[in-house]
C-alpha cells in the first residue's frame, strides 16, 4: 500500500476535464472574455473566462474588507418605546444567544454571521496578493481550497434578509431605528457576490507552483478502460482543482500533485453519510416546529411561538411577503430538501437511469436553497437580542430554536456528502456496455 503523501500521476492533456457534477470526460478549449463553457451533458459550468479578473478580485476584497469592518463596530438596528431604548450589532445577536444558554445556535450565527465572512474576503484577498506573483506560490492552493469552505457556510445576504424581517416584526411593537451598519450589510452583500464571481479559480490554479514539481513531466500512467467518464477511464478528478490523474499504485489513496487534496474516485461512504445526516434533520425536523422558537414576556403573562405561528403573525396586509418567505424558508424549504435527497438516494441506490438531467437539477436546487433556511434563525436572533425592554417587554430564544438549526447544517452536510456523479453511474455503465 502506498502512503497518505503519495502523490498521483497527471494525465498528459491539461485541457482534458472530468466534469465535477456528471464526470464526463471532455476537452475544455480556450474561452474568449466573458464566454462561458459549460458540461456537454449536464450543463454544469466548467470554464468562465472574465477579462482582468484577477484586478477586480483584488479591489472588491479590499472594498468588502472596508465594509465589513464598519458593518462589524457600529449598531445595525435600534428600537425606542416609551422612552427606553436598545440597540444591536452583528455580534451583538449571537452573544445575547451565548448568554441566554443557546451556546450552540449563538455559535452557530457567530461564525455563518462573522467568522466565515471575514475568512471568506481575508482568504480571496490574499489568494488575489498571491496570483499577481509568476509562478503563483504553493500556498496559495491551501487558501483555495479553504476559501471554498468558508463561501459555504458566510450568509451575510442571509442574516440581511433576516433581519428585515426582524424589524418587521418589532414594527408592531415599538419605533424601528436602522443603523448605519444595516445599510452597510446591503452594500456588502453585493460586493462578496461580486468578488466570488469574479475569482476565476481555474486560472489559478494553471499557474500555481506543484507540490510535486516532477509530476507535471511525467508520462500518464494506468489501465484506460472504455466508456465516457474519468473513473471509467481509470483516471481520478480532483475536487478541489479538477486537475485529471491517474493513481500512483493500485488501490492506494494518493494525492493531487498539483494541490495536494486527497483523491477518491468517488466520495467514501457518500450515501451512507449522505443518509446518517438525512435521517437526523428528518427527526430534529419535528421538535423544531412543534417546539417555540421564541417566548414573549410582557406585563400581562408570557406568550410562547412556534415557526407557524410566526408566520401566522407576520400575516397582514402590509407584512404577508415576508410572512411568505418566512413560511418557504422556515418550513416548506427544509422539507422540501429532506424529501428531495431521499428521493436521490433511493433513485441512485436503485441503480434508475431515467432522468438524470432533472435530478442534477434537483441536486443543485437542493445545494444552492439549503442555506436559506438559516433565515428564521437570524429572525429570532434578533428580535430575542433587541426586544429587552424590561419591565414593559422582554424575548428569549425557545428550546425549538435549536432543533431548527440543527435540522438547517444537517441537511446542508447531507448535501456536501451527496455526490452528484453517482447519478449518471449506471448511464455511464449502460453506455459503455453499447460501445463494448
Amino acid at each position: 500500500m502506498a502512503s497518505e503523501s503519495t502523490f498521483n500521476v497527471p494525465a498528459a492533456d491539461r485541457d482534458l476535464v472530468g466534469c465535477p457534477q456528471c464526470d464526463l470526460l471532455q476537452r475544455v478549449p480556450d474561452a474568449s472574455p466573458g464566454e462561458a463553457i459549460r458540461c456537454a451533458r449536464c450543463s454544469e459550468e466548467l470554464v468562465h473566462h472574465r477579462e482582468d479578473a484577477l484586478n477586480r478580485t483584488l479591489a472588491l476584497a479590499a472594498a468588502a474588507t472596508i465594509l465589513y469592518l464598519v458593518a462589524n463596530t457600529v449598531p445595525m438596528i435600534g428600537l425606542s418605546v416609551v422612552g427606553r431604548g436598545a440597540s444591536t450589532t452583528v455580534i451583538g445577536g449571537a452573544q445575547h444567544l451565548w448568554n441566554n444558554g443557546q451556546k450552540v445556535v449563538g455559535a452557530l450565527v457567530l461564525f455563518t454571521a462573522v467568522i466565515a465572512p471575514a475568512l471568506q474576503i481575508g482568504l480571496t484577498f490574499a489568494i488575489s496578493i498571491g496570483a499577481r506573483r509568476d509562478p503563483v506560490p504553493k500556498w496559495v492552493g491551501p487558501l483555495l481550497r479553504w476559501s471554498g469552505t468558508a463561501v459555504t457556510w458566510s450568509m451575510i445576504e442571509v442574516m440581511l434578509l433576516g433581519v428585515l424581517v426582524a424589524l418587521v416584526k418589532i414594527a408592531d411593537y415599538a419605533t424601528v431605528i436602522p443603523g448605519t451598519a444595516l445599510f452597510t450589510l446591503g452594500g456588502l452583500v453585493v460586493i462578496l457576490a461580486a468578488m466570488q464571481i469574479s475569482l476565476e479559480r481555474r486560472d489559478i490554479w494553471e499557474r500555481i507552483e506543484w507540490l510535486d514539481p516532477s509530476a507535471s513531466s511525467q508520462a500518464p500512467y494506468g489501465n484506460a478502460g472504455r466508456g465516457p467518464t474519468a473513473m471509467q477511464q481509470g483516471m481520478q478528478s480532483c475536487e478541489t482543482c479538477e486537475l485529471l490523474s491517474y493513481p500512483a499504485e493500485p488501490d492506494a489513496p494518493g494525492r493531487c500533485p498539483r494541490c495536494g487534496g486527497a483523491l477518491e474516485f468517488r466520495k467514501t461512504a457518500s450515501l451512507q453519510r449522505t443518509w446518517a445526516f438525512l435521517i437526523a434533520a428528518a427527526v430534529c425536523y419535528i421538535p423544531a416546529n412543534m417546539l417555540p422558537v421564541l417566548v414573549t414576556t410582557t406585563a400581562t403573562g408570557t406568550d410562547s411561538d412556534t415557526i407557524l405561528q410566526g408566520v401566522v403573525l407576520l400575516w397582514s396586509p402590509t407584512g404577508w411577503p415576508l410572512s411568505l418567505i418566512v413560511l418557504f424558508a422556515s418550513i416548506m424549504i427544509p422539507s422540501a430538501k429532506i424529501l428531495a435527497l431521499g428521493y436521490l438516494l433511493v433513485s441512485v441506490q436503485s441503480g434508475s437511469v431515467k432522468s438524470n438531467e432533472q435530478r442534477v437539477r434537483l441536486y443543485r436546487m437542493v445545494e444552492i436553497i439549503g442555506r436559506w433556511s438559516m433565515v428564521d434563525v437570524f429572525v429570532d436572533t434578533f428580535t430575542a437580542a433587541l426586544v429587552q425592554l424590561q419591565p414593559l417587554m422582554a424575548v428569549e430564544p425557545g428550546p425549538g430554536l435549536v432543533f431548527f438549526a440543527a435540522v438547517v447544517v444537517l441537511t446542508m452536510l447531507a448535501v456536501e456528502c451527496f455526490d452528484p456523479r453517482l447519478i449518471w453511474d449506471a448511464t455511464s455503465s449502460l453506455e459503455a456496455s453499447y460501445a463494448q
